[in-house]
């Protein structure tokens, strides 16, 4: 199920479905340690002897307070007649998760109302081997295994503390799990269980008619008991209330201290802007690794997720907060990379958080049994094409010199020493869609791009002989692109060459890294022919619109009909394109229009998954999707940059 609400402060990351049920909750490392894997917490109300599990029967809209990341979500039950509005938000310090609930009784009668808040820990990922008990003395549930501690608490606002609670067994054929111990509307109050373990508490409200009071609930993460404890001792001296206050306000000034004018964007662009910047924040480990996407239910498929720091991914991500004016972020990733990238110069498929490798199906062989890079050559270049471009922005030399041993000069010497000595082209190595050995057009282009970079860095530092080595190699590969990757009948490249010597001639909607990269300008004729080809070819034709990733795409596949599903990253690759070739504000329209698309098709909170269902417009596999975000970004900053020099040569 997609997530709406994701909120995080860079050691905690927690991600909300759309029926305000927690999925995923990550501590300490944001990406590393999911205490949920994808399982629920959720809320039910108890009144009158009826009993609701807020979901499918109830009305929920899911948003956020405006550029913030601090929810605001409404969720209403004509049965019950009740509505919930609720706000909840990371600390932006302080790693607390927090919730506030208000109540708002419909009725014209007196009434009790019990809120019931459930908590399903799987800690460290793992459901055998945790405890949940009953603290006394504090009121409060706390569960834990080794070095992790959660501590549960709440308060209303008629001066209680938890009414009732309960711990319990789960997850067997006759033990399902304490939250169905809530459904009568009473806790049995069983104080500790461990082993595949979960709790439930609950809240008693005497409410007016047609009044509202409140409930404040939070959660306190720490490596042990005693941190725990304190902080759960801080939140009730300082306070719910004013800890939302402090975190509405400092995503409000960090989203608001970007330093690009987004006057001349329409409303709906600019709040998608911000709401990008905040949603990629919030997949940032404070140790510099950008994970893919927190959502979990990949793992009902594959057993596997995409909380994984994928290289090309971060890169972009980094390019797109360094064009926002968020140094301070992409430098983060850069000393991640220059911590994990390997000895030899180049990028693993994949990383965890901490640094290790991530699980890859990438083989240490061919199809002929022959040894091969088990990598994306494009990932090592990205990034390599991302720092050049963060130092050509804010000239922080110094910061550059401390990474330029291993991210400039080895990945150079690496994407040199890994080329084909007759064809000049980079060697064969996995697709950015991770699923073919081959040369691909975006992989060198990606890699001319890094060249050209890395010899721009050795002018910087005043190495002559190095330079004209790069750039040369650079000039090289871009002529021996034209040579074997354009074909001339078809007027535009070709998706890639394998291993046996065959020619792939799909459209592929990666081939736009011809001009995103640099190697082509998006105005030079092969570049042009080739977008015009991919806009024909993939343009999904049905009411949803948007690109199709490649011809016959499988991937989520929802019908024969069409090419494929529609992406949001090849949809803005192909509204960079219309805006990078624009000379008029009537061209630069186009680009303007595919922005659009993409808010007209994202949820009210604003966040971007991978692809759209063609027909009805629902999200399609993970979702969110930072790469589709960092891509928004991207865009906008060259809309608002095109649009700049148009202005000015129009008033000259």
């Amino acid at each position: 199920m997609p997530r709406q609400i994701v909120l995080g402060n860079g050691k905690v990351a927690v991600a909300l479905d759309n029926r305000m049920r927690i999925r995923d909750f990550f501590y300490p490392r944001v990406g590393l340690e999911n205490h949920l894997s994808g399982h629920e917490f959720k809320i039910g109300v108890w009144t009158k002897g009826k009993f609701m599990w807020v979901g499918d029967n109830w009305s929920v809209v899911m948003n956020y307070l405006p550029e913030t990341l601090v929810s605001r979500c409404m969720a209403k039950n004509s049965e019950l007649e009740i509505e919930l509005e609720v706000n909840d938000a990371v600390h932006n310090f302080l790693d607390i998760y927090l919730r506030k609930l208000v109540v708002h009784n419909l009725t014209n009668s007196k009434r009790e109302v019990r809120v019931f808040f459930s908590q399903d820990f799987h800690i460290y990922g793992v459901d055998a081997g945790d405890t949940a008990m009953y603290e006394p003395i504090i009121n409060s549930i706390i569960h834990y295994k080794r070095k992790r501690y959660f501590l549960i608490n709440g308060l209303t606002d008629q001066g209680g503390g938890i009414y009732q609670f309960a711990v319990g067994y789960k997850e067997s054929p006759s033990m399902e799990g304490t939250w169905r111990d809530a459904e009568d509307g009473i806790l049995q109050g069983n104080p500790i269980a461990q082993g595949a373990v979960d709790s439930a508490v609950s809240f008693k409200l005497e409410m007016q008619p047609q009044s509202t009071n409140t409930i404040y609930y939070w959660i306190a993460c720490a490596n042990n008991l005693e941190e725990a404890k304190a902080l759960n001792s801080e939140v009730k001296r300082i306070g719910v209330e004013q800890l939302l206050l402090e975190t509405e306000n400092y995503w409000s000034a960090w989203v608001n201290r970007q330093d690009v004018d987004l006057s001349i964007l329409p409303r709906e662009i600019t709040r998608m802007f911000k709401t990008s910047l905040l949603i990629m924040r919030t997949h940032v480990d404070n140790g510099g690794a950008i994970i893919a996407s927190c959502d979990s239910d990949a793992l009902q498929f594959n057993r596997d997720t995409y909380a994984y720091a994928w290289p090309r991914d971060g890169a972009l991500v980094a390019l797109a907060f360094d064009m926002a004016g968020f140094q301070e972020v992409s430098r983060l990733f850069f000393e991640y990379c220059s911590q994990v990238i390997s000895d030899r110069g180049f990028f693993h498929h994949k990383y965890s958080p901490d640094g290790s490798l991530g699980s890859s199906w990438h083989a240490l062989v061919d199809a002929k049994g022959e040894p091969q890079l088990p990598i994306q050559e494009d990932e090592t270049a990205l990034v390599l094409y991302a720092l050049w471009k963060h130092y050509q922005r804010y000239r922080d030399l110094e910061f550059i010199g401390k990474v330029y041993p291993k991210l400039v000069l080895k990945a150079a010497d690496f994407l040199l020493d890994h080329r084909d000595e007759k064809t000049g082209l980079p060697k064969p190595s996995f697709d950015l869609w991770e699923e073919r050995i081959g040369v691909f057009t975006s992989t060198v282009a990606a890699v001319c791009a890094a060249l050209t970079a890395a010899a721009r860095f050795a002018k910087v530092f005043y190495d002559s002989k190095r330079q004209d080595l790069l750039t040369e190699a650079a000039i090289q590969m871009k002529e021996a692109m034209l040579i074997h990757l354009y074909d001339k009948k078809l007027g535009r490249f070709i998706k890639a060459i394998y291993l046996d010597g065959s020619r792939d001639l799909t459209l592929d909607s990666s081939l736009s890294y011809i001009f995103t990269c640099g190697p082509f300008e998006a105005g030079d004729k092969v570049a042009a022919t080739t977008m015009m080809a991919l806009a024909n070819g993939l343009w999904v034709k049905t009411p949803i619109g948007g690109m199709a990733r490649y011809e016959n795409d499988e991937y989520y596949r929802v019908s024969k009909e069409t090419q494929g599903n529609p992406w949001f990253i090849c949809t803005l690759w192909m509204a960079r394109w219309y805006i990078a070739r624009a000379n008029s504000m009537e061209e630069l329209t186009k680009g303007l229009d595919l922005l659009f698309w993409v808010t007209k098709h994202s949820p009210p909170s604003g966040l971007l998954g991978e692809q759209l269902d063609p027909y009805t417009g629902e999200p399609v596999s993970v979702s969110p999707l930072i790469w589709s975000h960092a891509e928004f970004v991207i865009a906008v900053y060259e809309y608002l940059d095109k649009h700049r020099r148009i202005s000015s040569s129009t008033e000259t």
